[in-house]
């Protein structure tokens, strides 16, 4: 294998070369490996979010790649907000391939609560970017998808939606919401060459690393139940599943909730 084939084999160089992409929370995370590894095969990548300043840092990783991306700041929970931002990327580039809806509430999902203790106002916070967030971008990007041809939505879903979890029924609910939702808008856009698919993630963000080098023991217990040994990384194994849906090797898969999780769970 020649090393240009060997880069793009690791990396997907090339595989999306010309198209552009819009992904939400890719300010840190798993938004952010996934903007790098969009731009690195090739995309030019819109990185939104809620915060300019780390969307700035994204795009600045990007360009020290030799990339090409711009920041958007926006609320997915604020329609107009989206709207605004996807005619922005139109104007910009004159196109929109790709949408990769990744901002979502999972930040409560670190905090177990039981079902009688949830609020309103709990309720009303987390389903705002979940499902809100959903609607809004899809309904944004759908006409600039239609007229790409080959246009591809992605939602990052969660293991919690496929199986659920004791004390964190909220964000349970809302992203086996996800899964509906994919579904029908892969019925309703295939007919305009759009796929639509999730990816239910299990990776070692920022915050995860933190907490396990304070818990060794918590870590090592939990890496156990992986039978590939490790958590994913952001970029390396969320983000390149994205690419490859993405890319015309997987395009013709669509309307599925990928687990992309070292085999966690093996029994979805």
């Amino acid at each position: 294998m020649s090393s240009a084939s060997a880069t793009t084999t690791t990396t997907g160089a090339g595989l999306l070369e010309g198209r552009v992409a819009f992904v939400t929370g890719a300010g840190a995370g798993i938004g952010r490996g996934i903007a790098l590894a969009l731009a690195a095969a090739g995309a030019r990548v819109a990185v939104t979010g809620r915060r300019g300043a780390t969307c700035d840092d994204t795009v600045a990783l990007i360009a020290a790649e030799g990339g090409t991306a711009f920041a958007l700041e926006a609320d997915v929970g604020d329609v107009a907000a989206v709207n605004r931002a996807v005619e922005a990327t139109v104007a910009r580039w004159g196109r929109l391939d790709i949408l990769v809806q990744n901002a979502n509430a999972g930040a409560d999902s670190a905090h177990p609560i039981a079902l009688e203790e949830v609020t309103e106002e709990d309720w009303l916070r987390q389903a705002r970017v979940a499902w809100d967030g959903n609607l809004h971008c899809a309904r944004a990007a759908v006409p600039h998808l239609r007229a790409s041809g080959s246009g591809r939505f992605i939602v990052l879903g969660s293991a919690f939606g496929l199986h659920g979890a004791a004390m964190n029924p909220v964000y349970s609910a809302l992203k086996g919401g996800d899964r509906g939702f994919v579904k029908s808008l892969a019925r309703e856009w295939g007919p305009y060459g759009i796929t639509v698919n999730a990816i239910e993630p299990a990776a070692a963000t920022e915050p995860t690393q933190v907490f396990f080098a304070q818990n060794p023991a918590v870590r090592d217990a939990y890496l156990r139940m992986f039978p590939l040994g490790r958590m994913g990384a952001p970029r390396e194994d969320i983000g390149r599943a994205v690419v490859a849906l993405c890319s015309d090797l997987m395009g013709y898969v669509s309307g599925q909730n990928l687990p992309v999780d070292g085999g966690l769970y093996t029994a979805l």
